[in-house]
């Protein structure tokens, strides 16, 4: 099975690295970015630091979906929570994702629905997720935070104020916002290939008393130990 994984930052990648127990094979520059090749008996992961925001993420996943010969695309990272339960190092496995900061409302459109596509959310793939979601919560997954299974919103913006925190929570039911998530999701909506995102929460988006920023750069190490379990343990079941 070949399986990508996106990640926007270099901390991420670096905690997914220490659970890719597998040989590096290559390394291919493309656009930029650095695409690092493992392969074993089993399986082959290409994983890549797509940069932050959707455009560079969506660049990403087309590239990996064209030269790579990809069967699965995974997003794993950090996100801020917009949820008024869950908190630092709590892991989100996305549903679905929508963008909430795609405005075409004037034209009558939902907050969020992109023009000319036949969905206003990008469904995760179920198999994918559930073997994240068993992964997480089995023995050996991840201990004292929460796994939670809902809607991501994705967004060019670092989410650092309470009132939209909230707004993201009510207009569009979701429990962790973020800037890449969706963006994969319609790349891999459109070329039909099946994704999963999954994020462990750095921040509280502005909810908390400490500013979003601080959390971010305090516990973004954290939070993406704790995301990176997650890859561990889907591919100790694929």
């Amino acid at each position: 099975m070949n399986i990508a994984i996106i990640c926007a930052m270099s901390e991420e990648l670096h905690a997914v690295q220490q659970q890719i127990k597998m040989p590096l094979i290559s390394q291919i520059d493309k656009a930029g970015n650095k695409y690092y090749k493992y392969s074993n008996e089993k399986n082959t992961v290409v994983a890549v630091v797509s940069g932050i925001g959707k455009v560079n993420a969506a660049i990403t996943t087309q590239i990996l979906l064209d030269n790579f010969d990809v069967d699965y695309v995974l997003n794993v990272g950090v996100a801020g929570s917009v949820s008024k339960v869950l908190s630092f190092g709590d892991v989100v496995v996305a549903k679905d994702l929508v963008q909430h900061d795609f405005d075409i409302t004037t034209f009558g459109y939902k907050l969020g629905q992109i023009a000319r596509l036949d969905t206003f959310s990008f469904q995760a793939d179920q198999w994918l997720s559930d073997l994240l979601l068993d992964g997480l919560t089995s023995e050996k997954g991840l201990k004292n935070h929460n796994i939670s299974y809902g809607r991501i919103v994705s967004g060019d913006q670092f989410i650092n104020d309470a009132e939209k925190a909230e707004f993201l929570y009510d207009e569009f039911n979701a429990i962790a916002c973020e800037m890449e998530g969706a963006a994969v999701a319609q790349v891999c909506y459109l070329n039909k290939k099946p994704f999963a995102v999954v994020r462990a929460l750095s921040d509280m988006a502005g909810q908390a008393s400490d500013d979003a920023s601080h959390s971010f750069e305090r516990l973004k190490i954290m939070a993406a130990d704790c995301a990176a379990l997650a890859i561990k343990q889907l591919l100790e079941r694929i």
